[in-house]
């Protein structure tokens, strides 16, 4: 009776092993193949080998990361951004994206797993762990350049082209930089080009949107703290109390741009400041809702001045630009947040 029974052992081991080996086999299978998923023989040469002809035909820029998504343009020989009534983009990150693109190598395969992306910050923009996103196009519409960027390590960026699930690791040229990806759309945008320089003030006239209009000013630039001349009867809280309202312009960054004529609303405040160089500059505060804007205008005092004026006018003519809370509260302070009122009392020759 045993010998019946040891067959019948020996039948089941071997199913069970044949079993088990088939399984061995399947999984080695698996893995071989998701080896050569993985595994790629290390690349040399350009990411985009044709983009230094392509680039000319450039005529559209698409960006998209975070939340962020906008657009820029071509527009005869400079660019705009389509978005903000098509103001012009500043040209060194144009130039900054066209180096990028030209001087991007492979310096070797990565991953292929979509699981593993987050690591190298090239998920999908917009997702946790997501890359920012660069297409190029050409006036036909045509991609000419696609890629999700993702995390720079050094020189190294790691990359993604959109519609390929492999990842690679990409040198970015001597002297480079990635960081022109990620710009933000205002970060595009020139809004600190309103610089006069703290110590070039020399006098400021403020109209509040509440209460009296009031003059600022200093005999020189070595000064450091300006007198309230007008009204009359005011004397400063502090000797500084004037400073922050009198420099605002000294350096202001604006928050955003459209053309002037889409603002509906009306005057509320004014701030203008001279320079010891003869250069004025008057900003006009327009109320569009909560919200305020700032047209610039500009004079020339002296014939030195002259050519400041104009630069200035060109760039700003026909635009406003929106102020940030802190930026606003500077230029139209209220007068009796830096002085009281004192009958018979004040700076006022």
């Amino acid at each position: 009776m045993s010998q019946p029974i040891d067959k019948q052992r020996t039948h089941h081991i071997l199913i069970v092993g044949g079993l088990a080996l088939a399984a061995l086999v399947a999984a080695l299978s698996v893995s071989l193949l998701d080896a050569r998923r993985v595994w790629q023989p290390e690349l040399e040469g350009a990411v985009f080998a044709a983009w230094p002809d392509q680039a000319p035909r450039a005529q559209d820029i698409e960006v998209a990361h975070g939340e962020a998504r906008f657009s820029i343009s071509r527009q005869g020989e400079r660019w705009v951004m389509p978005s903000r009534d098509n103001y012009p983009v500043r040209p060194d990150i144009v130039a900054a994206i066209d180096a990028v693109l030209s001087g991007l190598t492979y310096a070797g395969a990565r991953t292929a797993d979509p699981a593993k992306y987050p690591a190298l910050a090239l998920a999908e923009p917009g997702e946790a762990g997501g890359g920012a996103r660069l297409t190029v196009r050409d006036a036909s519409g045509a991609v000419i350049a696609d890629l999700i960027a993702g995390e720079t390590r050094g020189q190294t960026l790691y990359i993604r082209l959109p519609g390929e699930a492999r990842s690679f690791a990409a040198d970015l040229a001597d002297g480079t930089s990635a960081a022109a990806l990620t710009q933000t759309a205002d970060q595009w945008l020139d809004l600190g080009f309103l610089e006069l320089g703290r110590t070039a003030i020399a006098r400021v006239r403020i109209q509040p949107e509440t209460g009296p209009a009031y003059r600022l000013e200093r005999p020189a630039r070595s000064t450091r703290n300006f007198a309230l001349r007008e009204p009359a009867g005011w004397t400063p809280i502090t000797a500084g109390a004037g400073n922050g309202p009198a420099s605002a312009l000294g350096r202001i960054r604006f928050r955003d741009v459209r053309q002037v004529e889409r603002l509906t609303g009306a005057i509320v405040g004014s701030h203008t400041a001279e320079t010891f160089g003869g250069l004025e500059v008057t900003l006009d505060i327009i109320a569009q809702g909560e919200t305020r804007w700032a047209r610039i205008r500009t004079n020339a005092l002296t014939d030195d001045a002259a050519e400041a004026a104009a630069l200035l006018q060109e760039e700003s003519e026909g635009w406003a630009y929106l102020l940030s809370d802190l930026a606003l509260d500077r230029l139209l302070r209220p007068l009796d947040e830096i002085a009281d009122p004192r009958p018979g009392a004040g700076d006022a020759p």
